[in-house]
């Protein structure tokens, strides 16, 4: 889910969709949108075909979800991880960036993401009113962080990019998010990072300072804590 919020209908289930949302839906059954509010919705959609439906059972066969003919559809909360993801992939197709490869290694990395974080119980139930009044500036902030994550950027700054007091901003970021604003930007930058250590061969000083830290120590402490390998070890296991 991009913007907006829209109830996804199938079978027997009903989906509260909005920002912070994946949808997963077994082929072969029908589905209906019911619009909550004016807003405009957006989604991502990504079909796959039969073969890869099937190699993705053969993976993960284990889990519930596939193998549960019961579950037709299922959904999950994004981490910020995966939110980085979806945006660099849009940013590829928005700017028209032909490298079939870097798009089809994005959506298998989305794919793995979510599928290996699946969840049964839907977290955060929010009220109709509190959507109404904070989804846009929930989707707003997220957007700006995500462009913006270079940056040193000031719980000011998102809060005023999104038109909302810096008071009631963090709440307001955590109910949806389920992190506060500090971690959310935090996982960004640090996904940024290991992407560059693994597709380039640019000194990890640089990396560190493109990604957003201000030093180089507390980006190789931050790192190690998040993935278990300094940036060094970790490019000379994964590159």
């Amino acid at each position: 889910m991009r913007k907006g919020n829209f109830i996804f209908n199938v079978f027997r289930n009903s989906f509260d969709s909005h920002t912070g949302r994946i949808l997963l839906t077994k082929p072969g059954y029908e589905h209906t949108v019911t619009h909550v509010h004016d807003i405009p919705d957006e989604c991502t959609i990504i079909e796959f075909t039969g073969a890869f439906y099937h190699e993705l059972y053969s993976r993960y066969k284990g889990d519930q979800f596939l193998s549960n003919e019961d579950i037709h559809s299922l959904q999950i909360n994004t981490t910020p991880e995966t939110e980085y993801l979806h945006h660099l992939l849009l940013s590829h197709i928005f700017f028209q960036q032909t490298d079939r490869l870097q798009i089809d290694l994005l959506i298998l990395e989305i794919v793995e993401q979510t599928l290996d974080f699946l969840s049964y119980t839907e977290q955060n139930p929010l009220s109709d009113r509190f959507k109404r009044n904070h989804l846009t500036t929930v989707e707003q902030a997220k957007q700006y962080m995500m462009t913006n994550f270079s940056e040193d950027i000031s719980l000011m700054d998102i809060a005023s990019n999104c038109f909302v007091s810096t008071f009631h901003f963090s709440r307001i970021f955590k109910t949806f998010v389920g992190v506060s604003p500090h971690a959310f930007l935090l996982s960004v930058r640090l996904k940024n990072a290991e992407i560059m250590l693994k597709a380039s061969s640019r000194p990890v000083t640089e990396i560190a300072f493109v990604s957003g830290f201000n030093s180089l120590a507390h980006f190789s402490a931050t790192f190690n804590e998040r993935f278990g390998y300094s940036p060094v070890k970790y490019r000379e296991k994964f590159q």
